[in-house]
């Protein structure tokens, strides 16, 4: 008697791959009885899609916290100048009562 093929949903084959990244991938192919080069063909397909579930952070994650670090930089450039242009104001009328 032939055994019947097993058929992951996609959501099936992310919760894996992202379980493998967080328990170790021995551990979880050995839990869901998974080949490593099923686990590799589910991993690579994902990666082509620019999707990586492997817990390593992904480049949209990275994009997002450069982009936060970098809206910080204006923030703070943003209220120095402001600080600047006040006190340049307050010498202006300091100078002009004179």
């Amino acid at each position: 008697m032939a055994k019947q093929r097993r058929t992951f949903s996609d959501e099936e084959k992310l919760n894996v791959l992202s379980q493998a990244g967080r328990f170790g991938i021995s551990n979880t192919l050995r839990h869901y009885n998974i080949s490593y080069s099923v686990f590799s063909r589910w991993r690579r397909n994902y990666m082509e899609k620019g999707i990586n579930p492997i817990g390593a952070k992904t480049e949209l994650k990275h994009l997002l916290e450069e982009n936060a670090r970098l809206k910080k930089i204006i923030a703070e450039m943003a209220l120095s100048m402001e600080l600047k242009d006040e006190e340049l104001r307050r010498i202006q009328a300091f100078n002009e009562r004179r």
